[in-house]
């Protein structure tokens, strides 16, 4: 059975695990300690396995995605897309009324299921992901709450 539910600071080292397999520039232990403990952060969990995990803040009625990642053995499942819209509705249960986020630009799957679900592509912020030895830009997009 699969759930979407609260993560705290007891999952550091799945969501950790989960994002080094899945991501060649991971956030780091400081990342996601503070996510864990001052933002909101929701985990899927499939027979208690956590699949996929998704970090939101909330300033006034504007939430940021911060960051969503689904492990690697899970993708194109539909996981992602599930996670994204749980942690939208919950988060306007917090008063959420748009959602902006950063998509590196040659992350083609992400964007598309962005845009599927009702995000515009509002500009480029330049040179913003780390990549190898240089840097990737990054899509800036945005919705109003709720989606479709």
């Amino acid at each position: 059975m699969s759930r979407v539910a609260m993560l705290g600071i007891q999952h550091l080292e799945q969501c950790l695990l989960i994002e080094a397999r899945s991501d060649p520039h991971p956030w780091g232990r400081i990342n996601w300690l503070r996510s864990l403990r001052d933002d909101h952060c929701l985990g899927y969990w499939d027979e208690g396995e956590l699949l996929a995990i998704s970090a939101y803040s909330l300033v006034l009625d504007e939430v940021s995605l911060l960051n969503i990642v689904v492990d690697t053995n899970s993708r194109g499942s539909g996981v992602g897309r599930h996670l994204l819209i749980e942690g939208l509705e919950w988060m306007q249960q917090f008063g959420g009324h748009r959602c902006l986020l950063e998509a590196r630009v040659s992350n083609t799957v992400a964007r598309a299921l962005y845009r599927k679900l009702g995000f515009a592509e509002d500009g480029i912020r330049k040179k913003y992901y780390p990549l190898g030895d240089g840097f990737e830009d990054a899509v800036l997009m945005s919705a109003d709450l709720p989606l479709l």
